[in-house]
C-alpha cells in the first residue's frame, strides 16, 4: 500500500511578521504625513488664531516713558470720542479687570487732543509735539483699538466695532508667553 501525501502549499513563515511590521512603521509615520499636509496646505486649528490684525512689520510710538515696559491697549481718540468710542472704552475696561493678577502688566491709553469723559484707570495723551509719529504708528488715528508690546511697537490691530472678548483672549495669551514681565 502506497500513500501518497499531498502537500499544501504554505505561507512564507515571516509574511505575517512583514506585515505587522509595516503597520506599525505606518501608525508611526502616519500623523507625519497628515501633519505636513496639513501644513502646506495652510490649514490652521481655529483656536490657535489670533482674533486682531497682525501689524507687519510693528511699528515704533514716540518715546514716552509713562507707557514703556507695558502692554498698552491704545485707543486713538484724536477726532474726539463718540458714543463707538464711550462703549470701545467700556468694553476694553471690562477686559482689563478680566485679566485678574496680569492687570499690572497692561495699561490702557486714550491718545487724542479731547479729554475723555471715563477716564477711571485710563492714560490719556496729547500727542501735540509727536502728532506725526503717533499717526504714523496709529494708522492716522484710524477708529480701531491698537496693542503694543512693552518695548513700544505697535503689533496688532482690531477694527471697529470691537469684540472685548477678542481682546481678552489675545491678551491672556500674549501674557501668557510673554517673557518680560
Amino acid at each position: 500500500m502506497t500513500s501518497i501525501t499531498t502537500t499544501l502549499p504554505q505561507a512564507h513563515p515571516r509574511a505575517p511578521a512583514r506585515i505587522m511590521l509595516l503597520l506599525l512603521a505606518a501608525v508611526f509615520a502616519l500623523p507625519f504625513v497628515i501633519g505636513s499636509g496639513l501644513f502646506w496646505s495652510g490649514w490652521r486649528p481655529a483656536g490657535l488664531r489670533n482674533h486682531g490684525e497682525l501689524i507687519q512689520p510693528p511699528r515704533a510710538l514716540p518715546v514716552n516713558e509713562a507707557l514703556h515696559g507695558r502692554w498698552l491697549l491704545i485707543v486713538p481718540t484724536y477726532h474726539g470720542c463718540t458714543q463707538s468710542c464711550q462703549d470701545t472704552l467700556l468694553r476694553l475696561q471690562q477686559a482689563h479687570a478680566a485679566l485678574g493678577k496680569d492687570q499690572g502688566r497692561v495699561q490702557r491709553v486714550a491718545v487724542g487732543a479731547t479729554p475723555v469723559q471715563m477716564a477711571q484707570g485710563l492714560t490719556i495723551i496729547s500727542p501735540a509735539a509727536d502728532e506725526l509719529a503717533w499717526r504714523r504708528a496709529l494708522d492716522d488715528f484710524a477708529p480701531a483699538v491698537f496693542v503694543s508690546d512693552p518695548f513700544g511697537n505697535v503689533m496688532m490691530r482690531y477694527a471697529e466695532p470691537i469684540d472685548a472678548r477678542s481682546v481678552l483672549r489675545d491678551m491672556e495669551r500674549l501674557l501668557k508667553y510673554s517673557w518680560v514681565r
